[in-house]
């Protein structure tokens, strides 16, 4: 005959109290990797990988070349109005973002175009989908 061994239980007499484990706490420490700075010949204008593109922008707003540029010359508005308008802009980040321009006029002008191109893109969806409302609202009797 074999013995079958019977497995103790580890269990407490009622009344003996149980000390609480002590949980050790761990924290994971992430290095969050910040994208390169791509420093220009401007001193205001900055490069960085992820941010609007990688467009240039100024340093402390991240306000974009082109968008100065737009502003300035479709919009209209001086520099001292632009500086007015954006709180966190200076009068040198401003002037440093068009002399930016006239280095790089190619560059600004792309990105003009770029961001022009997928505006009127946009415009013509809206407008698509109007019309495809409006037929829709005939043929249904609405």
């Amino acid at each position: 005959m074999t013995q079958r061994k019977t497995r103790q239980s580890k269990v407490k007499p009622k009344g003996t109290k149980t000390k609480p484990r002590a949980v050790k706490e761990t924290r994971a420490v992430y290095a969050v990797a910040s994208p390169p700075i791509i420093e220009t010949e401007h001193p205001h204008i900055i490069k960085v990988e992820g941010v609007r593109g990688g467009a240039p922008i100024t340093r402390a707003s991240y306000t974009s070349v082109h968008a100065i540029v737009e502003i300035t010359y479709r919009l209209k508005q001086t520099p001292e109005e632009i500086v007015d308008s954006f709180n966190d802009l200076t009068l040198a980040q401003v002037f440093d973002a068009l002399s930016y321009y006239y280095d790089h006029r190619q560059e600004i002008d792309d990105i003009i175009e770029a961001n022009d191109r997928v505006d009127r893109e946009h415009a013509e969806r809206i407008r698509l989908n109007q019309l495809a409302k409006e037929k829709s609202a005939v043929t249904n009797g609405g």
